[in-house]
This record gives C-alpha cells, structure tokens and sequence, in this order.
C-alpha cells in the first residue's frame, strides 16, 4: 500500500528530472528535423547558394569570417549588455513608485504607453542625429540609448504587474497591521514581483540585442549590425545568415542563464525551462 507523500521526494524528483530530459530532448529533436528539411530544400530544388544558402553554407561562412565577428562583438554586446541592464533597473525604480501612487500610475501610465507606441526603429535616425549633435565620437552612445529604450517598456510593464499582484486578503491585512509602502515591497510586494521581473527580463535582452545591432545597422558604427548590413548590401545572405546564427546564440545563452538564476532564487516556482511547473 503506497503512502501519503510518496514520490515526493524520490519519485517527485525522478518524474522532475524525467520531464526535464524529455523536454531538451524533443527541442534537440526538432532543431535536428529542422536543420535536416533546411538542407534537403536546397540540395533537392538545387537552389542558388548564393541567395538560398543551406546550413553547411552558413557554418563555412561563419568558420570563414569568425575573426571579423569575434573583433566585432564586444562593442554590440557592451551595447546590448549594459543597454539591458541599465533598462532593467529604470524599470523597476520607476515601478515603485507608480505602484505605490495610483494618482501618479494613472496620470503617468498614458505618457509611458504612447512613448512606446513609438516606431522606436523608426526614430533610430533621429536617436543618431541627436546624440552624435556635438560631437561624431558620440555614435556608439545611439547604440546603447536604442538598446534601454527598446528593452525598457516590457520589464516596466512586468515589474508594475508583479508588483501589483497581491491578493484582496493581503492588501486587506497589510492595511489592518498599518504597513508602510517600504514595508509593503520589502515583503510583500518584491516576492511577488520577482516571477514576473524575470519573465520581463528574458525578453528584455532579446529586445536590447535588436536595439543595439538596429542602431550599428542605421549608424555604420563597428558593431555586428554594420556587417550584417554590409552583407546584405553584397548580396552575401550567408553571411547575413551567419551573423544571425551567432546573434540568436548569444541571446538563447544569456535567457538560459537568466532561467538559471530565475530557478535559484525564486526556488517556490519551478521553471518553464529549467524544469517541471
């Protein structure tokens, strides 16, 4: 007779891990399919390599320009990296606030909701015009100013949920036992909050990476994004590809480190990727 609690422990972990596995094995499965229907389209239709590359083109390719992307690399990810984390902590700083104020949320959250319906792309040239006014050294700072500003909106949003989810009968006692606002988020609020911040923040880097290469791509400043212009001004759709593969990369390792802390410090919920919900 099976006792209560039973597979908790040992079975509950096996059953963990044995979805897990199941789960990176599928995802490996699908990547392989893929790449395999990839290369059979071209070989089969005899496509032209040169507009239509097959994936053994695109790792050639990279092979071949790799010292060019490797000396190219730091300056998008500095731009990325720091773009990203100074967006990060806008996000929550002015979170707090709007969260604590419902005057201020509701007068504010118009402005911030219209700032972002902004073509943000769009306005690149305009970032570019204004930032490099005095002085043409100044370039570089487009591609960090694009990066906070196209990673900002959705981890502001996802801060603000996360801190605004708590339940009627919390809000109900934190009022009861008088709670200040500091004392509302040091342990209410930012336990709560954190799922959500981390949700923002997978994205966030996502969005701060398109932000840095748009803005080397629009200002011609040495970066990835400029040699994936220019490879697209050679007709060189391999290299373009290429450039792509090793940007898609870099930001897949950057979410799995992310879901890696998620599940170290938020040690209450199980992650989506990391393991079983």
């Amino acid at each position: 007779m099976r006792k209560l609690g039973d597979g908790i422990s040992g079975g509950g972990r096996f059953s963990i891990d044995s979805d897990r596995l199941t789960r990176w094995t599928l995802s490996a499965f699908g990547l392989v399919l893929l790449i395999a229907f990839w290369e059979a389209v071209t070989t089969v239709l005899s496509l032209n390599p040169k507009y239509f590359p097959g994936p053994m083109g695109v790792v050639n390719e990279l092979i071949r320009i790799w010292p060019a992307i490797v000396a190219a690399l730091p300056n998008t990810l500095s731009a990325a990296l720091v773009g990203y984390l100074l967006a990060l902590a806008l996000s929550i700083v002015i979170a707090i606030p709007l969260v604590a104020s419902d005057r201020l949320l509701n007068a504010l959250m118009p402005f911030i909701i219209g700032t972002n319906t902004v073509p943000r792309i769009a306005m690149t040239p305009l970032v570019i015009y204004w930032v490099s006014f005095y002085s043409v050294s100044m370039l570089y700072l487009a591609n960090y100013v694009m990066a906070v500003w196209v990673a900002f909106f959705p981890m502001l949003i996802a801060a603000i949920d996360g801190f605004r989810s708590i339940d009627e009968d919390t809000e109900n006692m934190l009022e009861v036992y008088g709670a200040t606002t500091w004392q509302e988020f040091k342990y209410v609020r930012f336990k709560n909050g954190l799922p959500f911040i981390f949700d923002g923040m997978k994205i966030g880097f996502v969005l701060a990476m398109i932000g840095a290469v748009v803005g080397e791509f629009v200002s011609g400043t040495f970066g990835i994004g400029s040699q994936a212009a220019s490879a697209i001004g050679r007709t060189s759709i391999a290299r373009a590809f290429a450039i792509v593969l090793v940007l898609g990369l870099i930001s897949t390792g950057v979410v799995l480190i992310v879901y890696l802390i998620e599940s170290k410090m938020i040690f209450w919920r199980e992650s989506s990727i990391m393991g079983a919900e």
